[in-house]
C-alpha cells in the first residue's frame, strides 16, 4: 500500500490519487512537490496573497498552500476532481480552478510550477505566465531531476527568460528565473493538418496525444467500423481530437456522438474539429472529465475507446481498465464496446472478464481491435 501522508512544511496532509485503485503503491505527490514547497517556506508570501500553482498533479500544492488565495491551472479534469476531493478530506479551501484553455488574468504574488513533459505544453503555458510575473523571484518551477535535460532547459529560456536550476535534492530539481522575458508573444499551439486518406481537417492543441499525425491504432479501428452494428448513440471515450467520433459521424450520419476525455484541450481539439468539418453541431456534445463519472446522459449503443497506457510518467492499464468498467456501465443492452489496442496488453483477458464475451475484428504486426457486446435483458 502507499503512503497517504504528505508530511510538508506547510503541515500535515492526507492525499490520495485519482482513479482510485485497491492496493495502490503510488503516491499522490512526490519530493518535487516537497522541494517546492520547502523552498516557498523558506521565504513564504504574505498572508492573503494569490498563487497560480500549475501542473499541481493531485492537488499536493494547492491542498498545503490552501491558506492562500489560489489558482489551480492545468489541462487535466482529473487533476482538478482529485484536488477538489483532497481538500474536502482535509477540510482545507480549495483553490479555483482554470482549465488550461483559459488564459490566467489578474496579478499573481507567486507562481509555482510543475514542469510537464510535453514541450509544447510548456512553452504555451509559460509564454502566458511571462507577463503575470511581478519579478523574476516570483516563479518557481520544479521537476523530477530524470526529466530535466538541456532541452527542457532551452524551451524555458526561449519561453519565459533566464533559468536556472539548482541542486538535486532527494533526485528532484528546482528551476528558478533571474530574468523574466519581456514583450513575450505567446505561440500559437493549434496545430492543423489534413487526414487526406479520410479527407478531414484535424488539428490538435498543444498537449494533445498524436500531434500532427494518425495513430496506428486508430488507423486499425476505423477500418473496423464497418462491421459493428449501426448506433444511434455513439461515445468516443478518450477522445483525443476527435478523429474516431467524426469517423463514427461519417460512417452513421443519424447518430448522436458524445466525446469524453480528462484533458481540457483535447476536448477543445475535438469540437474545433467537429465544426472544421461541417458536422451539424446539435449532432454533438463533449465532456471533459474522468472517464464516464459525472455523465448523466442516455446511454449508449456503441462506445469506441482507444486508451492511454500511462498517467503522466506513470505506465499501467488502471485507466484503461477504469474505461472498461465505466463501458460496462454505460451500454445499453445488446451494445458494443471497440477497443483499440497494443497486442501485448492483453486487453482481450479484461474484457472478457468483464462483459462475459470477447473477440478480435481487426488485427495487425503491433495493435489489435477487440469487441464486447453488453448482454441482453
Amino acid at each position: 500500500m502507499s503512503n497517504t501522508v504528505f508530511d510538508n512544511p506547510f503541515g500535515q496532509i492526507q492525499l490520495q490519487r485519482r482513479p482510485r485503485r485497491r492496493n495502490e503503491v503510488l503516491q499522490a505527490w512526490d519530493n518535487a512537490d516537497h522541494y517546492l514547497l520547502q523552498h516557498l517556506a523558506e521565504s513564504p508570501p504574505p498572508s492573503g496573497a494569490r498563487l497560480l500553482i500549475v501542473n499541481d498533479s493531485f492537488g499536493a500544492l494547492a491542498c498545503a498552500l490552501a491558506d492562500y488565495d489560489c489558482l489551480a491551472w492545468s489541462d487535466s479534469a482529473v487533476s482538478h476532481l482529485a484536488t477538489q476531493e483532497n481538500c474536502a478530506v482535509n477540510g482545507r479551501k480549495a483553490p479555483t480552478l482554470l482549465s488550461s484553455t483559459e488564459i490566467p488574468q489578474g496579478d499573481f504574488d507567486r507562481v509555482i510550477y510543475r514542469l510537464p513533459r510535453n514541450h509544447t505544453l510548456m512553452r504555451y503555458q509559460l509564454q502566458h505566465i511571462a507577463p503575470l510575473l511581478p519579478n523574476a523571484d516570483a516563479f518557481c518551477a520544479g521537476i523530477m531531476a530524470k526529466y530535466l535535460d538541456a532541452a527542457t532547459m532551452a524551451v524555458i529560456n526561449d519561453s519565459i527568460g533566464d533559468a536556472a536550476a539548482s541542486l538535486a535534492w532527494k533526485k528532484a530539481r528546482l528551476v528558478r528565473l533571474t530574468q523574466v522575458k519581456q514583450n513575450v508573444a505567446p505561440d500559437d499551439d493549434w496545430l492543423p493538418f489534413y487526414a487526406e486518406d479520410y479527407q478531414l481537417e484535424l488539428g490538435n492543441r498543444g498537449n494533445v496525444f498524436s500531434r500532427g499525425k494518425l495513430d496506428r491504432g486508430s488507423r486499425l479501428l476505423i477500418a473496423s467500423l464497418p462491421q459493428l452494428n449501426t448506433p444511434a448513440r455513439v461515445a468516443d471515450l478518450g477522445c483525443g481530437n476527435g478523429l474516431l467520433g467524426l469517423m463514427a459521424a461519417r460512417q452513421w450520419p443519424d447518430a448522436q456522438l458524445d466525446f469524453f476525455d480528462e484533458s481540457y484541450m483535447a476536448v477543445a481539439s475535438a469540437h474545433q474539429n467537429w465544426r472544421e468539418n461541417r458536422f451539424e453541431e446539435k449532432r454533438a456534445a463533449f465532456h471533459a472529465g474522468d472517464c464516464l463519472q459525472g455523465y448523466g446522459g442516455e446511454h449508449f449503443d456503441l462506445i469506441l475507446c482507444n486508451p492511454p497506457f500511462h498517467q503522466e510518467q506513470q505506465l499501467g492499464d488502471h485507466i484503461a481498465q477504469q474505461m472498461f468498467a465505466d463501458a460496462k456501465r454505460f451500454l445499453r443492452p445488446g451494445g458494443q464496446f471497440c477497443v483499440v489496442g497494443n497486442r501485448h496488453l492483453n486487453y482481450h483477458v479484461s474484457l472478457k472478464k468483464r462483459f462475459g464475451n470477447c473477440r478480435v475484428i481487426n488485427t495487425d504486426a503491433k495493435f489489435v481491435v477487440l469487441l464486447a457486446e453488453q448482454e441482453t435483458r
